[in-house]
């Protein structure tokens, strides 16, 4: 039996230990609630606003944004229409040069085939073939003007092909980068509609979150409206679960004194201090004025144990959902 006696004891202490671990964990870690009170839920519709108020304010920056955008892409795109007609008309420019190139590449191999078969000799020939002087000089001024018309023809050649793709360089560059520059816009137009779209998210959550304050607001309001007891101001409340124990059976705390130091009795109530802080006055409906100056093992999260004189009264309050409302 000794065995298993071991294997008993070490069950109980892994068992008590579980338990330590977890109570301390629950001490550490409270459940967290949502203590409400008229002037924090004021000052969070106040600040919800105000973020409303700056989202409208941002959102109609945007837009200006993207209006501005959108006539920039606008400015742009025409510019390229007229770029493109240019390129068009240069095209056909482009044709008619290269026709006239063509004819004069033709002339000038006719002219090349010419002094081909008249070479040197034979234009020699010809010169010395005059009959006078006159002749003679009309003859050298004849080649003379042959050969300027060939170097002519061939510069204007040259210099026309260098023109027509300076301009075409230039007007496809052009184009190129007015592309590039309507290209960013649109994706910088594309990111503000983005952040609009975000925005106008951020504002419906902004707006449901501030309806659902102000309904929480006039909800406690009309609670406090219908209990208000004459001559206290109640400023907030908690939603908890209230049970009760007898004055006279020695308190929480076993001796009749409550952890702040005073007596148990009727108007003294247990709570968790990482809820509701020791001391705090508070109103109860059906139970009257209280304050929060006990504690207990059991009493953590949204739980308050009430303070009563008597047994019978424990026993008729038993365990009920209540509004615990806080004093000014």
């Amino acid at each position: 039996m000794k065995p298993l006696n071991n294997v008993v004891k070490k069950f109980l202490i892994v068992a008590l230990l579980s338990a330590v671990l977890i109570t301390s964990f629950e001490l550490l870690v409270p459940k967290k609630l949502n203590a409400l009170t008229l002037r924090e839920l004021s000052n969070q519709i106040a600040s919800l606003s105000d973020e409303q108020e700056a989202l409208v304010e941002e959102i109609i920056t945007v837009e200006a944004s993207i209006k501005t955008k959108a006539n920039e892409i606008e400015q742009l795109t025409g510019r390229i229409s007229i770029v493109e007609n240019e390129l068009e008309g240069l095209n056909h420019e482009r044709k008619t040069l290269e026709k006239s190139i063509k004819e004069k590449k033709q002339l000038l191999e006719k002219r090349i085939i010419y002094s081909y078969k008249y070479s040197r000799n034979s234009v020699l020939k010809m010169i010395m073939a005059a009959r006078d002087i006159n002749e003679f000089i009309s003859m050298l001024y004849l080649m003379r003007n042959i050969m300027k018309k060939d170097a002519d023809l061939i510069e204007s050649i040259r210099l026309e092909k260098e023109s027509h793709d300076r301009i075409m360089r230039k007007s496809e560059e052009k184009k190129k980068e007015l592309n590039q520059s309507r290209n960013l816009l649109e994706e910088e137009k594309k990111k503000l509609e983005a952040k609009r779209e975000l925005d106008r998210q951020l504002l419906e959550k902004v707006k449901g979150e501030k309806a659902e304050v102000q309904q929480t607001l006039e909800a406690i309001r009309e609670r406090i409206a219908k209990i208000q007891p004459e001559g206290i101001i109640l400023a907030g409340e908690w939603r908890m679960v209230a049970t009760a124990y007898y004055a006279g059976g020695g308190g929480l705390n076993g001796n009749g004194i409550t952890a702040t130091g005073l007596r148990a009795r009727k108007g003294i109530i247990a709570v968790d201090p990482s809820v509701i802080r020791l001391g705090t006055k508070l109103y109860i409906e059906g139970y009257g004025e209280a304050i929060a100056a006990d504690t207990g093992g059991w009493i953590k999260g949204n739980r308050v144990d009430l303070c009563f004189d008597t047994l019978e009264e424990c026993y008729r309050y038993g365990r009920r959902k209540i509004y615990v409302y806080l004093m000014e």
